[in-house]
């Protein structure tokens, strides 16, 4: 009986000592996710400072250029007739 209750002692000390060994892994996955999702936060905030830049630019050149593409499509139809 006592080599039975040794022998279960034993299977429970190594399934336990795999368990965290498991969780050591979860949690140096888990740091490295953590880290990658900084980077990633930055690179969305460098993406957002360019398309905030590039509606800005086309807010400013918007108006011109319509005016120049209609002053453009009034002149053909006026040559067309």
């Amino acid at each position: 009986m006592n080599s039975n209750i040794i022998f279960k002692y034993n299977t429970i000390e190594k399934r336990l000592t795999n368990l965290e060994n498991e969780v050591k892994d979860i949690n140096k996955k888990c740091d490295m996710i953590l880290e990658l999702l900084k980077d990633n936060s930055k690179d969305c905030k460098k993406m957002s400072s360019h398309i905030d830049f590039i509606d800005n630019v086309y807010e400013n050149v918007k108006a011109p250029l319509n005016f120049v593409c209609n002053s453009i499509n009034n002149n053909n139809l006026l040559t067309d007739k």
